[in-house]
């Protein structure tokens, strides 16, 4: 499956904690019930938390789910329309065995994804989920018979509950006593029938953008600078302290200051990180390739930055090892272990507010006490066999570069004093992404188009 470099590719892309692929090439009903009926077998028909998103094709991918738990046996608590972080944090209260989550979260409408989370409420860590690839690619299923088959429970009422906790984990007084007008843009995806409830907790009065779970996403759901232009430029008519972009799963979040500015999604995490180590000391998890701004904002604390691969189940896993405090990614995610091991866009809205309303600041005047880098973010279109070759290419002439340091955790990774660049496949597209960020643009700018460059030499 899949085209050559340079074109659109459609592969279907496996994980250790899920199957992402475009519905109706490389993602159909019977891979959706193949990998469902992999983890009914992983869990032995335990029970099992499934909860989707708005997309189209959410309600086809569900059913076929649906069918392939029954047959292994489980016992599913159907959620319905759940954002993934939710599905996450109710694991553990549900005593479930664990979750799957449907939805393409960041992914431009047409992608779809089945991800698997543990009975730890975080995603399937690369040494467990092996077996469930080890399950789904050898076809080896559990199967009950006719009197040993699932069943369903329909769940309405696990929202309330999550939004009890959320409310616990943060100075909820002082936000709703500030009186905050807030811009939501949930993409039409599942965080839509939870947005005036989380209003109400926190004292919100509530302008939502894409707010009507239609199934059709209306912008570029990866939140970034380019996704929040239809907020930035009526924030101030409507006399808005803050606007959040989210991805259809619930799982990324940037930020749009009362000013207008979209900031970019980098900003997030050092804003929540430097927020919460004023609370309390304790190691912090990010990986290969998020803003410097969290390596000055953690220097500033004193405390341990530790580094991993890109992805959520490799942040959440080293975090757990190191009972980090919190941690993430520069795509706008963090996690509070403390709460739950997800990546939550509802928590990091709840922590952002509550930053301004303790610090008594407005959200421009918080970003403006962060250092600046420039960060330029491009991507190639190309096969995973040929991705990784490129890399080693790239890997040879390195040197070129004159950079300080060399680190290979995920990709390549170059460090100077004024910056870094980083190259690796993604894990989620058919996409070498390139990263660069400096003090000056320019020089970003040179570093990300040479890497392009040599690695187009390799392929």
């Amino acid at each position: 499956m899949g085209t050559e470099c340079g074109a659109r590719v459609m592969t279907l892309r496996l994980a250790s904690f899920g199957l992402r692929g475009f519905v109706g090439q490389s993602l159909s009903p019977r891979e959706a019930m193949d990998f469902a009926s992999a983890f009914g077998t992983f869990v032995d028909g335990g029970r099992i938390l499934l909860g989707r998103d708005t997309r189209y094709s959410s309600p086809m991918i569900h059913s076929a789910v649906t069918a392939s738990l029954l047959s292994c046996g489980c016992e599913i608590l159907d959620f319905g329309v759940c954002p993934t972080p939710v599905l996450q944090y109710s694991v553990k209260p549900n005593t479930a065995a664990g979750a799957l989550s449907i939805s393409g979260g960041h992914n431009q409408m047409g992608w779809n994804a089945l991800t698997l989370i543990g009975a730890d409420g975080a995603f399937l860590e690369p040494a467990v989920g092996e077996a469930v690839l080890d399950a789904y690619h050898a076809t080896d299923f559990l199967l009950r018979d006719a009197t040993h088959m699932g069943t369903i429970v329909p769940r309405a009422d696990y929202f309330p509950p999550y939004l009890k906790a959320l409310a616990a984990l943060v100075d909820r007084a002082a936000i709703r006593a500030a009186g905050y007008t807030v811009l939501i843009d949930p993409v039409g995806g599942a965080g839509c029938p939870f947005l005036a409830d989380f209003s109400r907790e926190f004292g919100l009065t509530l302008v939502a953008i894409n707010g009507e779970p239609t199934g059709y996403l209306a912008r570029e759901p990866e939140p970034r600078p380019r996704s929040a232009l239809q907020m930035a430029s009526f924030i101030r008519h409507v006399k808005g302290h803050a606007g959040f972009v989210l991805s259809s799963d619930m799982g990324r979040l940037s930020l749009v200051t009362e000013t207008g500015e979209p900031l970019s999604e980098e900003y997030t995490l050092p804003l929540i990180v430097r927020h919460l180590l004023k609370q309390r000391a304790g190691p912090v998890v990010t990986n290969c390739c998020s803003s410097r701004m969290v390596d000055d904002v953690v220097a500033e604390a004193g405390v341990s930055l530790l580094k991993t691969a890109v992805g959520q189940a490799s942040v959440v896993a080293r975090m757990t090892d190191e009972q980090a405090f919190v941690g993430g990614e520069g795509s706008g995610s963090a996690a509070v272990p403390a709460f739950s091991r997800g990546f939550d866009g509802f928590l990091m809205m709840a922590l952002v507010l509550e930053m301004m309303a303790v610090n008594r600041s407005s959200l421009s005047e918080l970003v403006r006490s962060l250092p600046r880098y420039q960060m330029v973010k491009k991507s190639m279109a190309c096969e995973s066999r040929a991705a990784y070759h490129a890399l080693e290419q790239l890997l040879t002439q390195a040197e070129r570069f004159g950079a300080d340091r060399l680190d290979l955790t995920d990709g390549v990774r170059l460090d100077w004093e004024d910056g870094w660049l980083h190259v690796r496949a993604s894990h989620t597209e058919q996409l070498i992404r390139v990263l660069s960020e400096a003090r000056v643009r320019s020089v970003a700018e040179r570093r990300a188009e040479e890497a392009l460059r040599l690695i187009g030499q390799g392929l």
